[in-house]
């Protein structure tokens, strides 16, 4: 029985070519729960192209969904990376995962980032394309509370970008109720699937897509009484990631059923078997993106988390198949954060900032770029 988190930049399809990408992965053993997660949508049927056959009810060619945005970040060895991102009511910051541009203690460390706006209604256009809108980031605004683990609360990050977004494209407003427990629809360019999640992540990133969730819990909830607890690692504080399993309608495959059952939860008040035929996934890739509650961002993705096939993941690989968990961070938490550096005028002269407390181990070319610590 294998265990996995999973937090993933996927390799970039770049211009038709796909970089080597590597994953920050945590494995681990607690009282017989042996687990994996990596940072990281695949539907219970197929995401695929309209010629592979894939499902159009999870295509996101709608224009609501026009604010979600291709991420592209270089690195200094020639490496491209993707993730997935969402426009604020600023119409010039994109709100990502943490883990997609800084390797913790609130440090930024792509050379470039550009985000892609597509404002067509091709299914099977990848973002990156020439018939997007590029813009670049000028800025990044890193949580200094992110401690680059695989699982942790401060995964997140706002990107300025050097110009305003596209006219057509839709802002976000940030949703501040308590997401836990609550429906969702999420969205993201990342990996997809021609079999669903009988299969998993297959198929490659840069075509949008969506699909339905629940979020069965948060870490913190009261209900689970710090029986996942064990998940953090090195200090990064857990409480306020959400959950949500990937559901077929089989109680074998419940994974918020039988997690919380195995950490001694007798309350089946997180057993459900989902909601139906758009229940959804997300892949690496899909990092970053929104999951919408009342059309309003009500938390990021961050990582994907396995507990093998004796907890009701249907095989034994983290490859977001049924039974398995993605994982989110809450906007609701971290909405002042967000807010006040929505509200930083734009620099004249500084190529990156960052917020927050506690900047240690910051690695830059000073003589290429500042830094500029906001108090959040």
């Amino acid at each position: 029985m294998k265990q996995m988190f999973y937090r993933t930049l996927t390799a970039a399809l770049f211009m038709g070519a796909a970089m080597p990408a590597t994953a920050a992965t945590i494995t681990g053993t607690h009282n017989g729960l042996t687990f994996t997660a990596t940072n990281s949508i695949v539907g219970t049927t197929s995401t695929a192209t309209v010629a592979g056959g894939g499902n159009p009810a999870f295509f996101a060619n709608a224009s609501r969904y026009n604010g979600t945005v291709a991420l592209i970040m270089a690195y200094s060895n020639g490496d491209r990376f993707i993730c997935s991102g969402s426009l604020m009511a600023d119409r010039q910051s994109i709100l990502t995962a943490g883990h997609c541009v800084s390797g913790g203690a609130g440090t930024a460390n792509p050379v470039s980032t550009t985000a892609y706006f597509y404002n067509g209604t091709d299914p099977d256009y990848v973002i990156t394309g020439a018939q997007s809108t590029a813009i670049a980031v000028s800025d990044y605004f890193v949580n200094a509370g992110y401690r680059g683990e695989v699982i942790d609360q401060n995964d997140i990050a706002v990107l300025r970008l050097s110009q305003a977004a596209p006219l057509f494209a839709t802002s976000y407003e940030l949703y501040t109720g308590n997401a836990s427990g609550q429906n969702f629809n999420v969205t993201g360019v990342g990996a997809r699937s021609d079999g669903g999640g009988l299969v998993g992540d297959n198929l490659g990133t840069g075509r949008k897509r969506q699909g339905d969730n629940l979020f069965d819990f948060a870490l913190g909830d009261e209900g689970i009484d710090g029986g996942l607890d064990f998940l953090g690692e090195n200090g990064a504080e857990i409480d306020n990631v959400l959950l949500s399993d990937f559901d077929n309608g089989l109680d074998d495959n419940d994974a918020s059923c039988i997690i919380t059952g195995a950490v001694g939860v007798t309350s089946t008040r997180y057993c459900n078997l989902g909601r139906g035929a758009m229940e959804a996934m997300t892949a690496g890739g899909d990092s970053g993106g929104a999951s919408f509650i009342d059309g309003k961002v009500a938390a990021i993705t961050s990582f994907g988390l396995s507990f093998g096939s004796g907890f009701g993941d249907i095989d034994d690989d983290l490859n977001s198949t049924f039974g398995e968990f993605g994982g989110y961070v809450s906007t609701a938490y971290h909405a002042n954060w967000i807010n006040s550096v929505l509200a930083v005028p734009e620099p004249g002269t500084w190529a990156l900032m960052l917020t927050g407390f506690g900047m240690t181990g910051i690695a830059l070319r000073r003589s290429r770029r500042r830094v500029r610590v906001v108090f959040a």
